[in-house]
């Protein structure tokens, strides 16, 4: 598996560090809460990896909550959105609470948030690499148990996963979130040249 080098690592972390910010501005203002977020932290893993992270967070929770999206474009994948309970539990009370009316489904809440925080980072992180990406449907997937034989949590065609890790603050409540983005090879590839790219352009 191809791995980032130290500068390409920090300069990834640089452009997610913004997405991610306009992501957590966009669930600010819809919670109508001031947020602050702390720094992502960056890892690149295999599909293995990957899976035993989402076994360890049904493990360690009744339950955990996955909103997925397919992006195609220049640069082509999907990216997940992991919701441990706790933060679940907190958004959607929050949010009940801020609408005044429990009428709204939870998983409808919890939907429309992943969506918002998986489009709002992708769309920014590929402006910033001046990629043109289309986002597809949204998924939500609750899990109790991670199968040992599931291939969903992992398609096999994806063979690199870019690991983001943060907790966004608000006043009453956090929401520890992590963000996946899996791609394969040659897509990989696609983001170390053009991270390559974006260094070389960097003022000496």
């Amino acid at each position: 598996m191809q791995q980032l080098n130290e500068d390409q690592i920090d300069c990834l972390s640089e452009l997610i560090n913004v997405a991610y910010g306009k992501a957590t501005a966009r669930v600010a203002d819809i919670m109508g809460a001031f947020a602050t977020m702390r720094p992502p932290q960056i890892a690149v893993i295999d599909r293995e990896r990957f899976r035993e992270l989402l076994q360890q967070a049904c493990a360690s929770a009744t339950s955990c909550y996955l909103a997925r999206q397919i992006f195609m474009g220049d640069v082509s994948g999907e990216v997940v959105f992991l919701l441990d309970e706790a933060s679940a539990t907190n958004i959607t009370a929050y949010l009940q609470a801020q609408l005044g009316s429990d009428d709204n489904d939870d998983d409808d809440v919890l939907l429309e948030l992943g969506n918002i925080v998986t489009a709002a980072m992708l769309n920014e992180l590929c402006a910033q690499m001046e990629a043109r990406v289309t986002l597809g449907e949204p998924e939500l997937h609750r899990l109790s148990v991670l199968p040992e034989s599931s291939q969903s949590a992992a398609p096999a065609a994806f063979d690199h996963v870019i690991k983001v890790e943060t907790v966004i603050e608000f006043a009453e409540q956090q929401i520890h979130g992590r963000i996946f983005i899996l791609t394969h090879g040659q897509c990989f590839e696609w983001i170390r040249r053009t991270l390559d790219r974006m260094l070389d352009d960097l003022p000496s």
